[in-house]
């Protein structure tokens, strides 16, 4: 009996293999492939948290990196979301999910990667088209993972609607929501569609370079001229990539996306699609390509950008202050 679970359990990752090359793959077999992929991936963050969770918190150039994001971006981001983060708060939050950041940007790495076979042609049309599909799994099977993540912590922390308020939720399922209700489908019949595998490494890729040069630039104290100069060109290459990736490129792709599925009436990829490419393209408009463009006229002059802000940044910081201890006093 125990050999024949060993031999069982033994079979899985050539099973798995077997489903990830095979052209035509069933939707079960699929569902199981993700499934693995959302614990495996759950795994990594888990782990991530395990082991880099204790040494940020040690850090004091960390806490330091995330005051200067909360005065950069943080305190806007606030407002506009309606959350009510002092800046304390703000700080203990970003150093608690460092270690997700640090395995989100991971994942978009590695899932763009699988696409990049497919992008330059590196090798045989079946083989390439395999992998690409792999990177939409992988990105599916991280969002199941976090979607799970995220309502466990919502649901079982005394403070997790204040982690994760609802207008951040309502941003974390647009950005969920594509691969999670199309990613499937679209592997089992378009499996070797070249728009499907740009798209995956733009919107992978993309992120995973915004993302890993965001955690270089907190650092940077922009008092220093050279440091400064160090943030423009990093966050103006970012505005560039997010720009041609999330934002050109995004919009080019989809609309041969829709003409393909017009012409074939597929009409509910094609109901379905329009409404999500609409809600992802205001994902990237307005959270990836926007916040870099701020950034570079914000920061354009050194002047300016000493000086009158930091005041408004005392300012705006002062009053959340205030509405927090209020909030404080009345419960």
């Amino acid at each position: 009996m125990l050999s024949l679970h060993l031999s069982t359990l033994s079979a899985i990752p050539n099973n798995l293999l077997a489903t990830i090359f095979n052209p035509t793959p069933t939707s079960h077999d699929l569902l199981v492939l993700v499934s693995c992929i959302a614990l495996f991936w759950w795994l990594v963050f888990y782990l991530l948290h395990l082991t880099l969770h204790p040494f940020a918190q040690r850090q004091s150039w960390l806490r330091s990196a995330f005051g200067r994001e909360y005065d950069r971006v943080g305190l806007a981001m606030c407002k506009a979301l309606n959350v009510q983060w002092t800046k304390e708060r703000y700080i203990q939050i970003m150093m608690n999910d460092w270690p997700k950041m640090q395995g989100i940007y991971l994942q978009h790495f590695i899932g763009g990667a699988l696409c990049l076979p497919a992008v330059f042609g590196l090798c045989d049309d079946s083989t390439s088209s395999s992998l690409a599909c792999l990177g939409v799994l992988s990105e599916m099977g991280w969002e199941l993972s976090d979607m799970a993540d995220i309502f466990i912590t919502r649901t079982t922390l005394p403070d997790g609607k204040e982690r994760i308020p609802n207008n951040m939720l309502a941003i974390w399922m647009v950005h969920h929501s594509m691969t999670l209700t199309l990613g499937l489908p679209m592997v089992l019949k378009y499996r070797e569609l070249r728009e499907l595998h740009l798209m995956t490494f733009n919107l992978q890729w993309a992120a995973a370079i915004a993302i890993g040069v965001n955690e270089i630039t907190k650092c940077l104290d922009l008092k220093s001229k050279k440091e400064l100069w160090a943030f423009r060109i990093m966050n103006g290459l970012c505005f560039v990539i997010m720009a041609w990736m999330r934002g050109v490129c995004w919009v080019y792709l989809s609309g041969k996306v829709m003409m393909i599925w017009y012409s074939e009436e597929e009409w509910t990829f094609l109901f379905l699609g329009t409404i999500l490419c609409i809600l992802i393209s205001g994902f990237n408009f307005g959270l990836c390509i926007f916040p870099f463009y701020k950034k570079m006229v914000k920061f354009g002059s050194f002047s300016k950008e000493i000086g009158t802000e930091q005041e408004e940044i005392r300012n705006e910081s002062e009053k959340l202050v205030v509405v927090s201890n209020e909030d404080d006093s009345e419960r």
